[in-house]
């Protein structure tokens, strides 16, 4: 996927939880019962939350069955738990993603726990690897580490 704005993640992001609601035959309000966050997921469908918390994905993500990389694919379902094992290993892009994840917590700053720089790297390879065109997003990578850490 190519870089993408804020604006456009949260449009994708939008549309992916609109259509898990309409799947599983859930009204967004029973979505903010389940995952405990008063107005958040109303928030994001009404445009009002522009840069939602990974935290706030991450729940929402949860109780829909489904992972963060496919509430921020344009094509979600590429990227799953039954098909991670099926894509080829790129060791030369994941290198790439953890370098690029290093960086950007070193540019901030930051001291996280090595399992939490293991998620991140994790999570930025499968979302690459879902992208047509297998290029790191660095917005991505930024908005991840702000949510994770910095949050």
């Amino acid at each position: 996927m190519n870089r993408v704005d804020y604006k456009t993640m949260t449009t994708i992001m939008q549309a992916n939880i609109k259509k898990q609601l309409a799947e599983k035959n859930m009204t967004a309000a029973e979505l903010e019962r389940r995952t405990g966050i008063p107005h958040a997921v109303i928030n994001i469908l009404h445009g009002r939350s522009k840069n939602p918390s990974i935290r706030t994905a991450q729940a929402i993500a949860k109780e829909l069955g489904c992972s963060v990389e496919e509430l921020l694919q344009e094509n979600p379902g590429i990227i799953n738990s039954n098909q991670e094992n099926q894509q080829p290993w790129n060791a030369e892009l994941y290198k790439q993603v953890a370098n690029t994840v290093c960086e950007c917590i070193e540019e901030l700053q930051l001291k996280p726990a090595p399992v939490l720089v293991s998620k991140a790297i994790t999570e930025v390879y499968n979302y690459t690897l879902g992208g047509p065109q297998k290029i790191i997003d660095h917005r991505f990578v930024q908005w991840l580490i702000k949510r994770n850490f910095l949050d």
